[in-house]
């Protein structure tokens, strides 16, 4: 294959939809194509070259049988709405379309990416491989763009100088759906005519795409009009803190939310800054013309996403808070922290920031006045998570700390029927959670003056079930207990007679009957088969 998905080079993005809206007269649908054309050109000259072909890509115009059409109602829509127009359009835009020059099969582009990523071990591609091999020509970085901006809940990583796709493990089944309902409900229409690809961008299905139903263009605005009315409450900020592997991500997506498009997820580090936390300047190609203007981040985007949509919960999610200098990341934005609470305020902003601050590029990006005073709303909260083991981590100190909720998470073996602890170990007997609660007892044990005794334990969710194979456990499991928890004791967990990793990773890898029995010490791994033998009573006795 080798086509140009898009037919005119630029950015797909709100404003460029905004932009090509502004050219239309409001008596272009009574006018014929060539009138209308006419028209327009007089206002917008090389509209007929350029934009003309831009616009019927948005599935914006259509000009069959000499008429002259175009999605009208997106003139009622605020930008928020734009901005799920963009995601309907780009998650069901296929090519090559009647606008584009090829004989290949059509293909929909975000579906062919998306499984590849499900195909993929890691989850991931790369972006540009993908792009020379399934399609070719040119405007990979205009695609590129329109999917990292508005593609669900496909995310972007350049790493190494290779630009990555990527889900989240979490969003893995509402991927899949979603790659499910698109390709059975919008398929690549047979006779791919210019006609049937407008029709495709219809309110009915952009409806159709969104699951509204049952309202009519304008109580769908009516809504929108009168969401500040309806603000919900009650956001907050939550620290989930415990020992790694114990759940805090999962106790996230189950307790909070799961639906991507209402998530913003985001890892520190020790060179994530402000900047990248809350935007910067940046040049950006608009309209033909290098420009440099703000480019959010990830807390500016989810502050315009839930100020926009008043009516929904959205979260921020900072994944390994500690592994930043989080008081500089957050710089003024730290004064938001503080929420407005039920025993000192109305019902109706519980949740919002008590103070405000002053953002001209962070007011202007949200509320389109740079003048407004920025605050969170009251239907946004932060979620962070903390493993205090971590090492060479920051101190979060205790002005930053008391803005926060603080949760533990306990580290909890559950031995039931389904249950991950249950799942046996390969090349053992010995199932996760029997060898993790007879290794936590250990290290329980010989670190009792230390603070971070706790901290060093194996979480329930340290490994999951794919990663107890041979090799990827002792590379992941063996390699921790041996390099971090008891590299100034070795002996505590494993036989003496192992000086190296490698020779414990070569003779567990290496062992044809129980591969733990090979490697750790004798006595700890009968207590473990003990522990085996007293499940297998107790669940006996329960059977009958």
């Amino acid at each position: 294959m080798s086509f140009s998905p898009f037919a005119r080079f630029r950015n797909f993005t709100v404003d460029n939809l905004k932009a090509l809206m502004e050219v239309y007269p409001d008596q272009a649908e009574q006018l014929t194509w060539s009138e209308a054309g006419e028209l327009i050109e007089r206002v917008s000259s090389g509209y007929k070259k350029t934009s003309y072909q831009q616009a019927c890509q948005f599935g914006l115009e259509d000009r069959g049988g000499g008429r002259f059409r175009i999605q009208s109602y997106l003139y009622t829509f605020n930008d928020n709405m734009l901005e799920k127009y963009m995601q309907f359009w780009i998650e069901t835009y296929y090519a090559p379309n009647p606008y584009v020059n090829s004989d290949d099969e059509p293909m929909l582009i975000f579906c062919e990416i998306a499984k590849e990523i499900l195909d993929s071990p890691d989850l991931k591609i790369d972006y540009n491989e993908f792009f020379n091999r399934r399609i070719g020509g040119k405007s990979e970085d205009i695609l590129l763009n329109a999917l990292k901006a508005y593609a669900v809940p496909l995310k972007y990583q350049k790493k190494d100088g290779i630009q990555f796709l990527y889900v989240e493990e979490q969003n893995v089944n509402y991927l899949r759906e979603r790659i499910s309902f698109i390709e059975k409900e919008f398929s690549i229409p047979q006779q791919n005519s210019r006609e049937e690809f407008f029709e495709r961008h219809t309110y009915s299905q952009f409806c159709k795409f969104h699951g509204i139903v049952n309202k009519t263009l304008d109580e769908l605005n009516k809504d929108e009009n009168n969401v500040n009315e309806k603000r919900l409450t009650g956001a907050e900020n939550v620290l989930l803190y415990g020992v790694p592997g114990v759940g805090k991500s999962y106790k996230i997506a189950n307790d909070y939310c799961a639906d991507p498009r209402r998530i913003e997820r985001v890892v520190f580090h020790q060179d994530y800054t402000y900047s990248d936390f809350v935007g910067q300047i940046l040049p950006r190609v608009v309209d033909d013309k290098l420009r440099y203007v703000f480019t959010p981040g990830p807390f500016t985007k989810m502050l315009k996403k839930s100020w926009n949509d008043p009516g929904h919960h959205y979260y921020l999610i900072i994944e390994e808070i500690n592994r930043g200098n989080a008081p500089a990341i957050f710089g003024e934005i730290f004064q938001l922290l503080d929420r407005k609470d039920s025993e000192s305020y109305p019902q109706d902003v519980v949740g919002e920031s008590a103070y405000g601050i002053s953002n001209y590029d962070v007011a202007n990006e949200v509320y389109g006045n740079s003048e407004h005073e920025v605050k969170i709303p009251s239907n946004m909260s932060i979620l962070a998570t903390m493993n205090t083991a971590d090492q060479n981590v920051f101190t979060l100190d205790t002005a930053f700390q008391r803005r926060w909720k603080m949760e533990h998470i306990p580290n909890k073996f559950v031995f039931e029927e389904g249950a991950h602890a249950l799942d046996t170990i390969q090349g053992s007997t010995v199932n996760w959670g029997t060898f993790a609660t007879v290794v936590n007892d250990v290290i329980i044990d010989i670190n009792q003056d230390t603070s971070s005794s706790e901290d060093k334990r194996l979480g329930a969710y340290f490994v999951k079930a794919n990663e107890l194979s041979q090799k990827v456990f002792a590379e992941k499991v063996l390699k921790y207990l041996w390099d971090d928890v008891f590299k100034m004791d070795k002996e505590a967990v494993f036989d003496s007679k192992f000086k190296s990793l490698e020779f414990v990773i070569e003779t567990y890898e290496a062992t044809e009957e129980d591969c733990l029995a090979a490697v750790l010490r004798s006595d700890l791994y009968a207590k473990m088969i003990k522990n085996m033998n007293e499940q297998s009573v107790n669940k006996n006795t329960n059977i009958e």
